[in-house]
């Protein structure tokens, strides 16, 4: 029988997670001082809440403990292991849960287990997580289901910004000169997760949000010409009506209503703050689960 494992970075809800058996990593967020669970301690809510007071947060990876308890009773149960984890760009996850994979290996040699660096973030593997999830269901073979994964990963694009500099250059990823300025003209810096390294990329940025509106649109005619026969992804962190209004926007312009908008939960908004707004779309179709449900 064949496992399949994310992790918190993915964002899939949990009732979703339950509905098709992925079992999910939890994450840790620390303020420097105490530790927190994800959505069990702290939630995204009160997490951007005290953000927004100064305090400033980081996650801690999945432990080594944890991937191997795990991965070594799947084993022991004579179960395949599939995991798609948060990319390695953005966290040290995958890197453990590989080290981790490689022990067990050294212990239990005929072991199968697949540990999937996604490349991505937020519900851009979770979609992915999720497909997986029904082509197991669907009894698809592994060699097809890896295939779909590489393919997948090979086709997928992010697009996102956000109104606020300040979480972004208080993690590092924007240096003082460019948050001061960029808040003094508003900015909204436009990013993109690379494909090559995972890795987030500032590639352009526009005076306002209804400037970014119209670029999204510009940027993603350029990408793909298949946007109206795939299920568009909307992310966003604690703004749902810029949220709506890009869905409206998007419906009209690829003729698809087959838009979904879900949330950015605590692992990625404490390193974008409440204000993220992005897009994940396909640059390619894969002629199967293209389109799906949450």
């Amino acid at each position: 029988m064949i496992k399949l494992f994310s992790d918190m970075g993915a964002d899939i809800p949990v009732e979703i997670a339950k509905k098709y058996k992925i079992q999910i990593f939890n994450m840790m967020v620390t303020d420097g001082e105490n530790e927190y669970t994800l959505n069990s301690d702290i939630d995204k809510y009160k997490l951007f809440e005290n953000m927004a007071k100064g305090i400033d947060y980081k996650t801690s990876q999945v432990s080594y403990k944890e991937f191997y308890d795990v991965f070594k009773a799947e084993i022991l149960s004579e179960n395949e292991i599939i995991y798609i984890s948060l990319s390695s760009g953005l966290s040290g996850t995958f890197s453990t849960a590989n080290m981790v994979k490689n022990d067990l290996l050294d212990e239990f040699p005929n072991a199968k287990i697949h540990i999937i660096d996604s490349l991505g973030a937020s519900f851009g593997y979770g979609a992915l997580t999720i497909k997986v999830a029904k082509m197991i269901e669907n009894k698809e073979s592994l060699e097809e289901i890896l295939k779909y994964i590489d393919f997948y990963k090979n086709h997928i694009n992010y697009i996102f910004t956000v109104d606020d500099l300040t979480y972004l250059y208080r993690g590092g990823r924007l240096n003082k000169a460019k948050f001061i300025l960029g808040n003094l003209l508003n900015i909204c810096p436009i990013l993109d997760i690379s494909k090559e390294t995972g890795k987030l990329n500032f590639f352009d940025k526009v005076r306002g949000h209804k400037a970014f509106k119209k670029k999204i649109i510009d940027i993603v005619k350029k990408k793909s010409d298949c946007l109206d026969k795939q299920t568009i992804v909307i992310l966003q962190g604690d703004c749902m009506d810029k949220a709506n209004e890009l869905k409206e926007l998007l419906t009209k312009e690829f003729n698809n209503s087959d838009i979904i908008i879900t949330g950015v939960d605590a692992v990625i908004g404490c390193h974008t703050g409440p204000s993220i707004l992005a897009m994940v779309y396909l640059d390619e179709l894969y002629g199967k689960y293209d389109n799906f449900e949450i």
